[in-house]
């Protein structure tokens, strides 16, 4: 309770108050390593070689 009030007195959101690379995660697996995140994709590159196919792109 008292985390929260601190964070009204500063005017800073709770959902802003976390943010970097712990945050972003990998949709399929939850790691937070290896991530594309080029088109909001948020994928580790090992999940999209499994469904990169799937989700529109072509292997060359």
């Amino acid at each position: 309770m008292a985390e929260k009030e601190k964070n009204k007195k500063k005017g800073v959101p709770l959902e802003h108050k976390f943010q970097g690379k712990g945050m972003r995660k990998c949709r399929f697996c939850g790691t937070a390593r290896a991530l594309i995140r080029s088109y909001g994709l948020r994928i580790c590159r090992r999940c999209f070689r499994e469904v990169g196919e799937e989700v529109g792109f072509r292997k060359y």
